[in-house]
């Protein structure tokens, strides 16, 4: 996939130059062509480093392509009174959500509440206004049973007291690791996939 793209680091080009014996040094080299190393290989270029990715698959073939597609604001992280994580988490959110659009989408929750149960709606209306201030949005609802029925018709209203909906974030995870390492290559890092490495060579400190 990476090389049928012009986009992409070519390896062709890439190991014709080692055949040249042209020295090939970079100061960093991540191994791992998931989110991770994709965010590690654009980091590490835009502080001014020569960075090399080398992933033994394709890029985004392991947990990046399996993961739960959510990019959640840490409303579990609120709920257990992190207020620091739950703001990183946010704030992370919210930068996807303006630097990816299309891969990175907001979209509704809805959270039922039972009669007798905690929370109940006003618990849960001081909750998500808490996360939605420290969003910066305004983005949560309460829905009675009538409109909850309409919305999500057979549901099962016994002991239900409505329910509060609230946004998080869906992400395209492959598409993601792939725009990030665009982006990183496009600004001078290099990328391969279908280069497993099997040991390192150590000499005289060096990798």
């Amino acid at each position: 996939m990476a090389e049928a793209n012009s986009l992409f680091t070519s390896r062709e080009k890439l190991l014709a130059k080692m055949r040249k014996g042209e020295s090939l040094d970079w100061d960093i080299i991540i191994i791992g062509g998931g989110i991770t190393g994709a965010g590690i290989l654009r980091e590490a270029v835009r502080r001014g480093y020569s960075a090399l990715l080398l992933e033994q698959g394709d890029f985004s073939s392991g947990t990046s392509s399996r993961s739960s597609k959510m990019v959640h604001g840490g409303l579990r992280y609120l709920a257990a009174g992190d207020i620091k994580l739950t703001k990183e988490s946010l704030t992370e959110r919210e930068r996807l959500l303006a630097e990816a659009p299309g891969l990175v989408d907001r979209i509704n929750f809805y959270f039922t509440l039972r009669k007798g149960l905690f929370p109940g709606r006003w618990a849960m209306a001081v909750i998500l206004t808490l996360y939605d201030f420290i969003a910066g949005i305004y983005d949560h609802r309460y829905h009675n049973n009538r409109r909850l029925g309409e919305r999500f018709p057979g549901l099962q209203q016994a002991n239900l007291n409505g329910a509060a909906s609230y946004s998080d974030a869906m992400v395209d995870d492959s598409r993601l690791v792939l725009r990030v390492l665009k982006v990183s290559i496009e600004a001078g890092g290099t990328a391969i996939n279908y280069s497993k490495v099997s040991e390192l060579l150590l000499k005289e400190g060096q990798v």
